[in-house]
């Protein structure tokens, strides 16, 4: 079977070009965004220190330096791993072979997604010369992540492939590239990293923001082993809305994640509807008079939406929590090529181009399922004996109800205009994660 990223949505906004000098060692402000001050991880005291979380996804961009610590990631444990694919002339499909080779866990010009899912676990350093350029000048930032003390083990398992000329039939066949992985190159993945957790790298979280369109016994049993050795997973949900939950989301033992957004995405300071929109409303910034998130509960519910996209639980598939998904902002380098320009250089490259620069929204569970395993590891971090039983049962328990509804949304996707989202109990799981809540509930160890 084949997997791709669950991600869905994708805002581009022009940024930077050419590196050109290293960076030198200063310490940025930090900043906090919507995503993590609706789930109050910002506020729970707990970052995940000593927590080793691997994220299985198209491993990291080969300018991730420009955004995360060096000291956060340990590259001497990344590791890749793509399914051999075969031709098959009569069928015109891929076919799989049934072997797994070991690659690099440096990401390809394919797609950085595994780069922006890791960011919302660490945060990252922002600077968009764009913001300036609209009026609304911004030093450089640190965007705390939701556990930004955790060690992150790159683990490629989505891969580049590509029809290419060997497969022209008929003749003027268009080249064709694109990123995805099979049930056995995740399930590799998931082993390798459990056999780290095992060799003493504990505790260990398992993040795959990837998924596919049915179960697959190589992959489940990978996850069995995982979970059987004590290692926690967290999986998307998938972007299907009414056509169900992919796989490994689906699995009644994986923690699965769905994607919910803000009733204030693109307002205006003094919560002015969007006309036009307001570009910097996704960080929590004093200068520019923010609308912030709700401290009390009751009043979060109202503004907390379900998208439309993210899967809907179908009968024999579990969807457990929800998560902040829509228009989450974080680096994704590489379109059309890794051409950048970061915080700490000058020059203008960053005009060139459709964006040789640095940040993009996102939407998707893809988003969504690294609010979770940030959340995760704060608890490890306050009580590393947890076991994947315990941490579901307390995200659940603690998470906040979102009923069925209907909202009014100002989106950007397909077009920019008010849509309305509507959704039932089938979208929700147990509601919305809070963090302050749920590390509540943990005992230290």
């Amino acid at each position: 079977m084949v997997l791709a990223a669950t991600c869905v949505i994708m805002l581009a906004v022009p940024l930077t070009s050419l590196s050109v000098s290293a960076a030198p060692k200063v310490s940025l402000e930090v900043r906090e965004t919507w995503d993590t001050d609706m789930i109050n991880s910002d506020v729970t005291g707990w970052t995940g220190k000593n927590v080793y979380v691997a994220v299985l996804d198209t491993g990291l961009a080969p300018n991730w330096k420009d955004y995360f610590p060096a000291k956060s990631v340990l590259t001497d444990l990344g590791k890749g791993f793509k399914e051999n694919l075969v031709w098959d002339s009569e069928t015109k499909t891929l076919v799989e072979s049934g072997v797994v080779e070991e690659v690099s866990w440096v990401g390809s010009l394919g797609s950085t997604h595994g780069t922006h899912v890791t960011s919302t676990i660490l945060g990252y350093n922002y600077y968009a010369p764009a913001d300036a350029l609209s009026g609304l000048p911004l030093s450089p930032v640190f965007v705390n992540g939701v556990a930004p003390g955790v060690r992150i083990i790159p683990v490629k398992v989505l891969a580049d492939y590509t029809i290419g000329v060997a497969h022209m039939d008929p003749v003027n066949y268009t080249e064709q590239k694109f990123v995805m992985g099979t049930d056995r190159a995740v399930a590799a993945g998931i082993r390798y990293a459990t056999d780290l957790k095992l060799a003493g790298y504990n505790p260990m979280i398992i993040t795959m923001s990837l998924g596919g369109p049915s179960p697959a016994t190589v992959m489940e049993e990978a996850i069995d082993y995982a979970i059987e050795n004590g290692v926690i997973v967290v999986a998307s949900a998938g972007n299907e809305g009414a056509d169900g939950m992919g796989w490994p989301g689906a699995y009644p033992q994986v923690i699965s994640v769905g994607a919910s957004g803000w009733k204030y995405e693109w307002y205006a300071p003094e919560y002015v509807a969007p006309a036009p929109f307001f570009r910097l409303w996704w960080l929590q910034d004093d200068t520019y008079g923010y609308n912030g998130i709700p401290e009390d509960t009751s009043a979060l519910v109202d503004e907390v939406y379900v998208t439309d996209w993210s899967s809907r639980e179908l009968e024999g598939q579990e969807l457990d929590v929800l998560a902040p998904g829509s228009w989450v902002r974080g680096p994704y380098p590489g379109y059309p090529g890794y051409s950048h320009l970061p915080w700490w250089s000058s020059g203008m490259g960053w005009l060139m181009g459709m964006n040789p620069g640095n940040f993009y929204y996102l939407g998707g569970t893809s988003m969504a399922a690294p609010h979770v395993t940030g959340v995760a590891a704060q608890m490890l971090e306050k009580n590393p004996t947890l076991d994947q039983g315990q941490i579901e049962e307390i995200l659940k328990e603690t998470a906040l109800e979102i009923p069925a509804g209907s909202m009014d949304i100002y989106d950007l996707s397909p077009a920019p205009g008010w849509y309305t989202y509507s959704w039932d109990a089938d979208a929700t799981g147990s509601g919305l994660i809070q963090a302050d809540a749920a590390l509540a509930m943990v005992t230290e160890d």
